[in-house]
C-alpha cells in the first residue's frame, strides 16, 4: 500500500474517501472546470463586429438589388461594374461553391457569380441559410 496521500487538484487539500477521487468538494471541481474551459476558450477574431457588419451590408446589396438588373431563368443577372459599384465588398461572404467551371459565392442564401462576359449573376438558394 502506498503512503502517498493524494490532493485536491485545485486547493491542494488532503483528499479523504475514494481512491479515484480528484477534487474535495463539488465548488473546486467547478472551479476547476471553469477555468480549464476558459483557457480551452478561442478569442474572437480582433475584427469580428466589422467583419459581420460587412457581411450584413453585402446581404443587404443583394437583397436590395443592383440598378440595371434584369431577370434570368434562375436568378437576376446586372452588369459587374454595377455590382461592384454597389458598394459590395466581394472579400466577405459566408460560403463558396463550384458549378460548371464557375466560382459562386454566398452571403447566407444569395449567391453571385463573376462571370467572364462582364456580366454577374445572382441567384437565391434556400439550402444555403439553413441550420
Amino acid at each position: 500500500m502506498s503512503s502517498t496521500v493524494k490532493t485536491c487538484e485545485l486547493c491542494k487539500k488532503p483528499l479523504h474517501g475514494r481512491i479515484d477521487q480528484r477534487f474535495c468538494n463539488d465548488t473546486c471541481r467547478n472551479n476547476y472546470n471553469r477555468s480549464k474551459r476558459q483557457h480551452e476558450r478561442i478569442a474572437p477574431h480582433t475584427n469580428a463586429q466589422e467583419i459581420f457588419r460587412l457581411i450584413k451590408t453585402n446581404y443587404e446589396i443583394i437583397k436590395k438589388g443592383i440598378p440595371g438588373q434584369f431577370p434570368d431563368y434562375n436568378g437576376v443577372i446586372c452588369d459587374t461594374k454595377e455590382f461592384l459599384a454597389s458598394g459590395i465588398n466581394t472579400k466577405f461572404y459566408t460560403s463558396s461553391f463550384q458549378d460548371g467551371g464557375l466560382q459562386w459565392c454566398c452571403v447566407f442564401d444569395c449567391c453571385y457569380s463573376l462571370q467572364s462576359d462582364g456580366t454577374t449573376k445572382i441567384i437565391q438558394i434556400r439550402e444555403q441559410a439553413e441550420i
